[in-house]
């Protein structure tokens, strides 16, 4: 027995990004950063440099994600499949990390949004901290984690550093772990809401083109069902409706995919919050189900009404072929029924020149017994006889033809 090639790299995808123990006091900044056009190997090789030219050790492990600390200070590297994060911490106190200039000059991709994190524990003074920090904007916030702690945030990005602030108190006094994994979820609801947003514009500049190929689908489905048209010009049309269909699918899919998954991260965060709502404070769920929810029905609804124009694309092609099918048997029960026309057309021909047949045959029929019997008889008087009686005999030769022809053709001059 061998091991199994991916075994080593299957162990490692579960404990891929780990919680990290954190206590209060401390204060973190995070940042998400867009692949872009960059390549997760330049990416890595990139942050890593960047950390080790700032005093961090990431030691000479393979490429991926990364937890290194130097005194009261750490960094967190974790990359995705579109973007990757970086988080600075400051433990001991309240000070916010700040991300030096030169990474924000250097570091790969495409900046989409970053957010501050304030851990505590408790303090008399909250309400005038959290005052202090979000100035007159609304604050959302609830107790979180089985009201282990509290939460406040205004969802608002800040004039002085571009970022968000989130302030959390810890009100029993949490475990490293459990406290790691409530910073951890925080960062993740602010990066995936950005994430499933980014389909957004996307979605609301495919709407009008969606809606245009509707309509146009529409009329041809019009021209269909009153047969305005040959259904082979009908069906180049729905042809290149199909291809402009499958053409915007295939641009709008994948963001549109991912922004479900996104989407329903941040619902599974939020829901591992915990929250107990607070008289006069807005949820971070009902926040999200607000301002979110009107732009993930639009994606959605986007990517729902294309899948639905490509389906009305099919039907409708099916029923073009349906009706050319339909044609072709119609065809060709006409040309049958042709065919028959002329066929009976002739079997009655025939029928009224059976007269005729029965005529010759009768000629013949008299000339073959009258040379038998001439042959046969030796007797010039019997002859003679025997050609009076055959002479007198046909009539009923030819009445017995004519019966004989009559049934045989009986029938064939009648439509089925």
């Amino acid at each position: 027995m061998q091991s199994h090639p991916l075994r080593d790299q299957i162990i490692a995808e579960v404990h891929a990004r780990p919680f990290q123990q954190m206590s209060a006091p401390l204060a973190l900044l995070q940042v998400a950063i867009l692949h872009e056009d960059k390549s997760p190997e330049e990416i890595d090789a990139t942050v890593r440099r960047l950390a080790c030219e700032a005093g961090y050790d990431v030691g000479a492990g393979a490429p991926g994600f990364f937890f290194t600390r130097k005194g009261s200070e750490a960094l967190r590297y974790e990359p995705h499949s579109e973007f990757y994060s970086l988080t600075l911490y400051h433990f001991g106190d309240l000070e916010v990390p700040v991300l030096p200039e030169a990474w924000a000059d250097q570091l790969p991709g495409a900046f989409l949004c970053g957010v501050e994190v304030l851990f505590r524990q408790q303090g008399v003074d909250f309400d005038d901290w959290v005052a202090g920090s979000f100035g007159g904007f609304q604050v959302s916030g609830a107790d979180v984690m089985d009201r282990a702690a509290t939460l406040r945030t205004d969802f608002q990005v800040r004039a002085d550093t571009g970022y968000n602030r989130v302030l959390v108190e810890d009100r029993e006094g949490m475990n490293l772990y459990r406290a790691g994994r409530l910073l951890q979820r925080i960062c993740e609801i602010e990066t995936y809401r950005h994430m499933a947003l980014l389909a957004l514009p996307l979605a609301l500049e495919t709407v009008p083109r969606v809606t245009e190929l509707d309509q146009q689908l529409a009329a041809v489905v019009e021209r269909i069902a009153e047969s305005q048209s040959e259904p082979s010009t009908l069906l180049q049309e729905l042809m290149a409706l199909a291809a402009q269909v499958e053409t915007l699918s295939a641009r709008t899919a994948n963001r549109l995919s991912a922004t479900e998954a996104y989407f329903a991260l941040v619902e599974r965060r939020i829901a591992e919050l915990r929250e107990t709502r607070i008289e006069g404070l807005q949820t971070v769920e009902q926040f999200m189900e607000r301002r979110l929810d009107p732009a993930h029905r639009t994606c959605r609804s986007t990517g729902e009404r294309i899948d639905r124009l490509s389906q009305r694309i099919s039907r409708s092609t099916e029923l073009i072929r349906s009706q050319v099918d339909l044609s072709i048997e119609n065809q060709s029960r006409d040309l049958l029924q042709g065919i028959n026309r002329r066929a009976r057309s002739q079997l009655r021909l025939q029928a009224k020149l059976e007269s005729f047949t029965v005529i010759v045959v009768t000629y013949y029929a008299f000339d073959l017994i009258d040379r038998t019997s001439r042959n046969l008889l030796e007797d010039h008087s019997l002859e003679d006889k025997a050609s009076y009686f055959l002479s007198a005999s046909v009539p009923l030769i030819a009445l017995v033809l004519f019966w004989y022809v009559r049934r045989m053709l009986k029938g064939v001059d009648k439509d089925d």
